[in-house]
């Protein structure tokens, strides 16, 4: 923990001296704070920074803490790459996937800019490396985004499957993820600061047997400077295994430079 804090402020001093550059919180990144992505990739150029802390109540097992760090890089126009990792406590009780300190890679590339009838399309590749706890197996990632605006609510389909490696006969070498949400401006046009964020998401049980858990989640993203997002959101999982989360909670910080 007293790693992770240093490196927060690390991470501070660098966007108070570096150049200016603004980072917008109308755009959704995986985690900050729900689990949906929009179609679109950052500036070209642009490093953003997000670091977050939250906490997992466990219906059956041990609560956790959980604390995600990435970093995003406009590598070319509409096209973003991307390395991370998440800490859990209780590293050792952790059951599923991605365990306690595995890198996660990621590619973000935005197919099409939104027209009025054509929505705008993005896909993203990932690679989970098993560098963390008790980790065995890599992991494969494809998902499919769509966004969509009417008037100034915008809609977002993720659609993703994840092929697994190294798995034991219980199980699953590959699970889908669904989330279909929304994002609204809150108080605009006079107030442009804060955007609403929610949606309902299915994720397939990484044990054969298991039923797929099924949640929602709601959350703010509030622009604090401009190069500085400010993030909430809070869950609950109301379908699926045991050891679904009747409650989560996340909170975390967006820099860009």
């Amino acid at each position: 923990m007293r790693r992770m804090t240093n490196g927060i402020a690390v991470v501070l001093l660098l966007v108070t001296t570096g150049p200016a550059s603004a980072i917008d919180h109308k755009n959704l990144d995986e985690g900050r704070p729900l689990r949906l992505d929009d179609a679109y990739a950052i500036s070209t150029g642009e490093i953003a920074v997000e670091a977050g802390a939250g906490f997992r109540l466990i219906r059956h097992g041990a609560d956790q803490g959980v604390f995600p760090v990435e970093v995003l890089y406009g590598a070319v126009p509409n096209f973003q790459i991307g390395v991370g990792t998440t800490l859990f406590t209780n590293p050792h009780e952790v059951d599923d996937r991605p365990k306690s300190g595995d890198l996660h890679l990621s590619a973000l590339y935005n197919l099409n800019q939104e027209t009025l009838t054509l929505p705008a399309f993005g896909i993203k590749l990932g690679l989970g490396v098993p560098t963390g706890i008790d980790a065995r197996g890599w992991v494969v990632e494809v998902k499919g985004i769509v966004t969509k605006s009417i008037e100034r609510v915008s809609l977002h389909l993720n659609a993703g499957y994840e092929f697994i490696t190294n798995t034991r006969d219980e199980e699953r070498d590959g699970r889908y993820e669904l989330a279909l949400g929304f994002s609204y401006p809150l108080g605009a046009p006079q107030f442009t600061r804060a955007t609403l964020v929610g949606d309902v998401f299915a994720e397939q049980a990484g044990h054969r047997g298991e039923s797929t858990t099924v949640g929602t989640e709601v959350g703010v993203r509030f622009q604090l400077t401009p190069r500085l997002v400010w993030d909430i959101g809070v869950g609950t999982e109301f379908a699926g295994p045991a050891s679904r989360s009747p409650f989560f909670a996340t909170t975390g910080l967006s820099f860009g430079f």
